[in-house]
């Protein structure tokens, strides 16, 4: 793979990173909401669908990385 494609498919994977953390983000964020506000119950529930993000996260940080070690072959 060439630099200027390893660099452009790292950068893409980063912003997809970025993009599915803010996703996550704004769940936290919600789940943290409702725990304030005396519906723990509820916050908990919407923290778990924290589970596909954190998947989602862990597959293209390792994207990220197999691409990389790749490159330096």
């Amino acid at each position: 793979m060439d630099a200027i494609t390893l660099d452009t498919t790292i950068k893409t994977y980063l912003t997809d990173v970025r993009a599915v953390f803010e996703k996550g983000l704004r769940i936290a964020k919600a789940a943290e909401a409702c725990a304030v506000s005396g519906r723990t119950r509820k916050g908990l529930e919407v923290a778990l669908g924290l589970e596909p993000i954190v998947h989602e996260l862990n597959t293209l940080l390792n994207a990220v990385s197999m691409t990389n070690r790749l490159g330096k072959s």
